[in-house]
Order: C-alpha cells, then sequence, then structure tokens
C-alpha cells in the first residue's frame, strides 16, 4: 500500500491556481496479466507487419498471441502530482480528490497541458484537489517487461491501490469525503476496470474519450504510425526495450486520430507532439480484456467527448446515436439515472482538453459534480 510521496517537490500548475507536490509513490501489486506469447518485434519492420497483422479482415492475431494467464507481482515507482487550490479558504473546506487518469500516448501532463489547457486549473478554482499520475511505462513512473507486464489488469490494481491510500487518507495525511474519478481514453477503460472490479471505489466517474464502439480504432491506430519507442528521432526512449512504441515521428501521426481542424492553437499540438509518450504491445492485446458492464457501480456517470472524435467515434459522436449516452446504457446499467450525464464538446477531436473550447468541458465536468453534491 502506498503512505505517501517520497521526497516531493512543490510546484504550481499551469495557470498557477492550484498549488502540487509531486514525487514518486513506490507501490506493490499483484494482477493477474494475460500471457502474451508473441514475441516484441525485433525491428521496424516486423512492428510495422505487427500492427497491419492486427487489423488484417479476418485476421486472429490476438487469438495467437494471447494464451492463458501470467500472475504478476511487483513493487514499481509511480510519478504521482498532487494539486490543492491556492486559495486558503477552499483548501480549509476541502472534501473531494479527483483521481485523473490519462490516455495512451499520454502522462499526466494530459490533464495540465498549459495556461488554458488545463483541468487541474479549472476545478482548483472551484475548490477540487486532484491527484494524477503517469501510468506504469509511461512518463516518468517506472517501466518494466512491455510485454508480461504493462498490461490493463495491472494497470487497474494500480489505479485501486491509489483510490485505497486517498480514501484512507495515508496520502500527506489529507482525508477526503468524496472520491471522484476522471479518465480520458484509455485512463478511462481502466477506470472502466476498477468499477466493474472494485464498484465502491468511486463517488462518481467522468470518462472522456470514449464510446462503445470500435469501429474507426484500427483506422485512428494506422494513423500513429506507430514505432518502437527506442527509435524515436528525439532519443528520449533509447533505453526502452523493443515492445515499447511511440507514435510516428511527424505531427500528422497525432493530429490525424486526436485532434480537430481548425479548432485548437498549432502551438499546442506542437507540444502535445514533443511530449507524446509510450504504450506497450501488452496493452493494445489486453485492454479490450477488462471492459464488461459495471452492474455493481451505482453512482452517477458522466461521459464527455469530442463531438469529432475519430478514435471512437470515427469523426462523429452522434451517428448512428449519441456514443457518450450508448457508453452510460451499455457499461452502467445501475448507474444514477437522475444524476448521469453526457455531454458532447463543439467541433473538437480526441483530446478534447487540448482544443480552444476546452473550457467548456471543463465547466460541464465541474457542474456534473456540484448537481450531484460533490462539493
Amino acid at each position: 500500500m502506498p503512505n505517501g510521496i517520497v521526497d516531493p517537490s512543490t510546484t504550481y500548475s499551469a495557470g498557477k491556481k492550484a498549488t502540487c507536490l509531486t514525487g514518486y509513490i513506490p507501490i506493490t501489486v499483484k494482477a493477474m496479466n494475460a500471457k502474451i506469447l508473441a514475441p516484441a518485434p525485433a525491428d521496424q519492420y516486423q512492428t510495422s507487419e505487427t500492427f497491419v497483422e492486427m487489423q488484417q479482415a479476418g485476421g486472429n492475431y490476438a487469438a495467437t498471441a494471447v494464451g492463458g494467464t501470467n500472475s504478476i507481482t511487483g513493487t514499481y515507482n509511480i510519478f504521482s502530482k498532487v494539486c490543492f487550490p491556492n486559495n486558503a479558504s477552499a483548501v480549509a473546506g476541502l472534501q473531494t480528490v479527483q483521481l485523473l487518469i490519462h490516455g495512451a500516448t499520454l502522462d499526466h501532463t494530459y490533464w495540465d497541458t498549459a495556461p488554458g489547457y488545463s483541468y487541474v486549473d479549472a476545478v482548483a478554482d472551484a475548490g477540487y484537489a486532484t491527484f494524477s499520475y503517469d501510468a506504469l511505462g509511461t512518463g516518468l513512473s517506472d517501466h518494466p517487461d512491455p510485454l508480461q507486464v504493462v498490461q490493463a489488469p495491472l494497470h487497474v490494481e494500480v489505479a485501486h491501490q491509489m483510490i485505497y491510500a486517498l480514501r484512507e487518507a495515508t496520502l500527506e495525511g489529507r482525508k477526503f469525503k468524496h472520491l471522484t474519478g476522471v479518465g480520458h481514453s484509455a485512463g478511462s477503460t481502466i477506470m472502466q476496470g476498477v468499477t466493474t472490479k472494485y464498484p465502491a471505489d468511486y463517488d462518481a466517474i467522468i470518462l472522456s474519450g470514449t464510446s462503445t464502439s470500435f469501429a474507426s480504432i484500427n483506422a485512428a491506430t494506422a494513423g500513429f504510425a506507430l514505432e518502437l519507442a527506442r527509435l524515436d528521432p528525439s532519443g528520449r526512449f533509447s533505453q526502452l526495450p523493443n515492445g515499447y512504441f511511440s507514435q510516428g515521428a511527424v505531427v500528422q501521426a497525432v493530429q490525424f486520430s486526436f485532434w480537430r481542424y481548425p479548432n485548437f492553437d498549432p502551438k499546442i499540438l506542437q507540444l502535445q507532439f514533443e511530449t507524446r509518450q509510450t504504450n506497450t504491445l501488452g496493452e493494445l492485446l489486453t485492454l479490450g480484456s477488462i471492459i464488461a458492464p459495471s452492474t455493481g457501480y451505482t453512482g452517477p456517470v458522466d461521459v464527455v467527448n469530442g463531438l469529432n472524435d475519430f478514435v471512437f467515434c470515427g469523426g462523429d459522436c452522434t451517428y448512428p446515436t449519441s456514443q457518450a449516452q450508448a457508453v452510460i446504457d451499455l457499461f452502467y446499467p445501475a448507474a444514477s439515472k437522475t444524476g448521469s450525464q453526457t455531454y458532447l464538446q463543439p467541433d473538437s477531436g480526441h483530446v478534447l482538453a487540448q482544443h480552444y473550447n476546452a473550457a467548456d468541458g471543463y465547466n460541464h465536468m465541474i457542474k456534473f459534480l456540484q448537481q450531484n453534491g460533490i462539493v
């Protein structure tokens, strides 16, 4: 069980609305992962072929690449960031912490990118604390085996342990009345895994960048032009083993699936491109395994998508019906009917928090929590 941030450093959120502590939390987890039978690609040629075979019509790559289960236990250092409002009266009355989980090829900075593009700032202004972290295998957190260890089931257990720490006030001695979850993309999928296995963990959840449809994921993945991370020309991932991937080294590999032109600042796109992160073969082969109806979760659900999300909606989250509402209907049959909501942020792609109108989405999410009595 994590017992606090080791050697914390003090910093500020992008717009200086919050004071933050950053550092590492050593966390011991046990998960029943999948046994990956496929080897890591030996070079970029095999990497490209792997993704071709994953998407091949009538193909069965996953069926031959995965076989059986694999019990994993380990202690890993997770880079974490906890932020409190700068307003002294807001800090004194703090009741709620929001646990933020980023998506694949992103890291914790997705929630605090730049002034005007910071969910951390927006909710600090509304009186909320936030806790974000780099997922295992991402950013400043440990990077263990990309096939057998960095998988979706283990991500669920890491999130559960973080929730336990926040619930039990073992993190910097802080006691919170409410704990909410906010996920994006793969982070939303991890949260779904948590609500299915541990339905009492969250008081409310906000899922963004997700749907019930996987029809456009293959096209989006192809657009990423994934490469072996160690070959990235920036040199940031040169020590990572094969099996870690990053998006291609041209900005179009990020724009194609994540952004909706012209509703973004090219400087923010460039920043996201320059700070893009990694994902693993283990994650790609196991994320689907944790998706199931969360029949035991009874709290409110908010699903927030960019209207033009290409990854999960093929560019139109109203076709053939609201993909946001479909998530609640299919995956959360016992969720609060009166408290649950949806929002489609206009003229926005998958990374809706990095578009010009990101504040519209933030405001909706804050109002969702307030209307459910989570303040």
